[in-house]
């Protein structure tokens, strides 16, 4: 079931008193893999939990969501998925960097706010992956910007598991990779084992 269907299907449950369910709906229930089935399940059983005063302040953000933009409710949903992809490392670095930005002075946040929008739409997406390959996004971007969808998140695993050095000899070789070689590359480097890797891309980054 598509996860926008998961997500329909949950919000008919929470709108549903404490009863047996409908036949149709259970059916629905029936036919999600176990892990969503358990997640749609938890997720009604904290609704019915909830104070009424917490039910309805959450019926009213729902509200606020119907009536947002579709490309708002886009970008809001990408930022959010990026977020838990995340390692929860990275996360904490970010959250701790949210609060320092939090007591900046506005002026001071208006600057980097500008200094932000500034940046080129590669740049910025780089930065959503996280401080770390956000920082090494420019020199990887050629490299891992345009993947098959299958390779997204291997490739993404991939690069946090690698070490600084490893990141930088990777960007070397991503520099001098042409383009129509990128996806063979791409596919060497999720192939081969993990404890393998930072010592191919040093050799393949020496100079010759």
């Amino acid at each position: 079931m598509r996860r926008s269907a998961v997500l329909l299907l949950a919000a008919a449950l929470l709108a549903l008193p404490a009863r047996a369910l409908p036949p149709q709906l259970l059916k629905q229930l029936d036919a999600l893999p176990p892990a969503e089935r358990a997640r749609v399940q938890q997720q009604v059983r904290q609704w019915r939990q909830m104070p009424a005063d917490r039910q309805q302040a959450l019926r009213q953000r729902a509200v606020e969501w119907d009536a947002l933009d579709p490309a708002v409710k886009q970008a809001r949903r990408a930022a959010w998925e990026t977020w838990q992809a995340l390692p929860e490392a990275d996360r904490a670095r970010l959250r701790a960097t949210a609060a320092v930005y939090a007591r900046m002075p506005e002026t001071q946040r208006r600057a980097l706010g500008e200094r932000y929008a500034a940046l080129d739409a590669f740049e910025r997406d780089g930065w959503r992956l996280g401080p770390v390959l956000g920082a090494d996004w420019p020199q990887l971007h050629g490299l891992f910007a345009l993947v098959p969808d299958d390779q997204r998140l291997a490739l993404l695993a991939m690069l946090r598991s690698l070490d600084d050095s490893a990141r930088a000899d990777l960007a070397m070789i991503a520099q001098r990779t042409p383009p129509e070689e990128r996806d063979a590359l791409r596919r060497r480097l999720l192939s081969m084992p993990e404890a393998a890797r930072a010592d191919w891309l040093r050799v393949q980054a020496s100079p010759n």
